[in-house]
């Protein structure tokens, strides 16, 4: 009998270990590789240039989630180059034009490359015409292997497309791509003289910082309001445009230098953190979306060469410092 009890314990036990090891949830092993050596953790809008963390948590500039990626590997290096193809292979202003961008990784042709989801898109894609003038946000679609856009531009003219992905456990990527388009250019305008606050579809926004410089080396922390006959307006009542409140694509003028940024949201306006490398003219596009329509602001912003510590910090900006325990989704 004692026998037969101690036979059954046994049995109830390894059921136990088993059925414990079984329920174990396959989503907190890290997405870039079983092998946890390996395993770094970054910003999915790569907010602070390459910078990685040995454990999960969240961004401290945008607070989004950081992402597993895998830990750069001199021995089995990985640089992504997205491979652009038109059909037909010279675009013409007005006319319809399949582009295909397949992303690859140099040291592997041919190999297949999947994308994360960042913001509910594999691909984001901004187009730019080389003078900054004009701007369009698109989305190309997967097919398979690459992903397709079928699109036509309004008029001839050189561009610039920015394709911003993120290869699975491989961290952000941003691809510029030049694209010449046959027929009438449009008139070519020149940008010099700063515009911070702009009129769109009934609304007035405006981009400002604490104490009104636009530097190079600091973080910048700048605000952004929305106002509507007057009155300002609280963009926590905006419907989520692509998983966030608000999208912000910054170009440089003079080399073409590229930021994606998602605003935070500081009381009642969109709360934005970047910094900018070089001095210049820099064209801003605030993309936000009410009632159904997405609204597209665009700024001239001029930035002045400045050193580290010329900005004074806003009071609850406490600068870089990895805080795992925020938890306010606030965008990238």
């Amino acid at each position: 009998m004692k026998r037969a009890l101690f036979c059954s314990l046994i049995l109830i036990t390894a059921l136990f270990f088993v059925a414990c090891k079984h329920d174990a949830p396959a989503s907190k092993l890290p997405a870039a590789t079983a092998d946890s050596k390996n395993v770094k953790y970054q910003c999915p809008m790569d907010c602070e240039k390459g910078k990685l963390y040995d454990q999960p948590g969240q961004c401290p500039v945008c607070k989004m989630d950081l992402k597993a990626v895998e830990a750069p590997n001199a021995a089995d290096p990985k640089t992504y180059k997205v491979m652009y193809t038109s059909d037909p292979a010279a675009p013409a202003a007005g006319k319809s034009l399949k582009m295909t961008f397949t992303p690859a990784i140099v040291e592997k042709p041919g190999e297949a490359v999947p994308l994360d989801v960042v913001h509910e898109k594999k691909m984001h894609l901004i187009l730019v015409s080389n003078d900054l003038s004009w701007f369009d946000h698109q989305h190309p679609e997967y097919n398979g292997t690459g992903l397709d856009l079928t699109y036509s531009f309004p008029k001839g003219g050189e561009y610039l497309l920015f394709a911003d992905y993120a290869p699975a456990g491989g961290g952000h990527q941003v691809e510029k791509i030049p694209v010449a388009v046959s027929g009438a250019p449009a008139k070519a305008v020149v940008f010099n003289t700063p515009q911070t606050t702009v009129k769109v579809d009934g609304y007035e926004v405006t981009l400002s910082t604490a104490d009104g410089k636009w530097l190079t080396n600091n973080e910048m922390h700048i605000t952004g309001t929305v106002k509507q006959g007057g009155k300002p307006l609280d963009v926590n009542a905006f419907e989520n445009y692509l998983g966030a409140k608000a999208h912000v694509v910054m170009v440089g003028l003079a080399d073409k230098n590229y930021e994606h940024v998602h605003p935070g949201i500081a009381g009642n306006t969109f709360d934005l953190h970047t910094e900018f490398k070089t001095p210049g003219i820099y064209r801003a596009w605030l993309q936000f979306q009410t009632k159904g329509k997405v609204h597209t602001a665009d700024f001239v912003l001029k930035v002045e060469a400045g050193k580290p510590g010329d900005v004074v910090q806003p009071e609850g900006h406490g600068g870089h410092d990895h805080q795992e325990g925020e938890k306010d989704h606030s965008g990238h």
